[in-house]
């Protein structure tokens, strides 16, 4: 296990390459829909929680627009409380989104809360193994754990294939996800 200095090295170096990657491939967010796998292919009516892309993350919203043109509910993730898993509000692309925490657009109070089957997950680097270095704040891995207790849930992180990187340093309680979709490909949990 890396020390807490180590991780956060790893994860500074590798937020600047995903910076680097946005800015070469800003639409790569369209080529994830022909990546994603059959398996967690959302059905109709399904709930489908992405994310509002900010700080290079690789753009969602195509792939979500192509889920809702197959009927699926979609979502977006809000900060509840600091250490609490996060709240995810109905959304549509015409919706108006206001600021939430740490600047991020979310959808208003008054928008439905939704339980999501699918959960897009933004990631700073993953490796072939379907585990990932997200920020560091743990947000993920809580929502990841009440969901999965509550409930069947399928974890789909999504990136840019440049964020790959050779194997991601055991944390005690990071959780792995079931599949990494990328521009490039997929990657499935063992």
């Amino acid at each position: 296990m890396l020390s807490g200095w180590q991780k956060n090295r790893l994860r500074r170096k590798a937020l600047t390459r995903r910076t680097a990657l946005a800015k070469a491939q800003s639409d790569a967010g369209h080529a994830l829909a022909s990546h994603f796998p059959d398996a967690a292919w959302p059905a109709v009516n399904a709930v489908v929680a992405g994310y509002w892309p900010v700080r290079g993350e690789i753009d969602p919203r195509p792939l979500m627009e192509t889920f809702l043109l197959e009927q699926a509910q979609l979502a977006l993730p809000v900060v509840a409380a600091k250490d609490a898993p996060l709240q995810f509000r109905a959304w549509h692309p015409d919706d108006t989104l206001e600021a939430g925490a740490f600047g991020i657009d979310v959808p208003g109070p008054k928008r439905p809360v939704l339980t999501p089957t699918l959960l897009l997950v933004p990631l700073v680097a993953f490796d072939t193994r379907c585990h990932r270095i997200g920020y560091g704040a743990g947000f993920y891995d809580r929502t990841l754990e009440a969901l999965r207790a509550a409930g069947p849930v399928v974890s789909v992180g999504l990136a840019y294939e440049g964020q790959r990187i050779g194997k991601v340093p055991a944390g005690r309680h990071d959780v792995a996800l079931d599949y990494v979709v990328t521009e490039a490909g997929c990657y499935r949990a063992a």
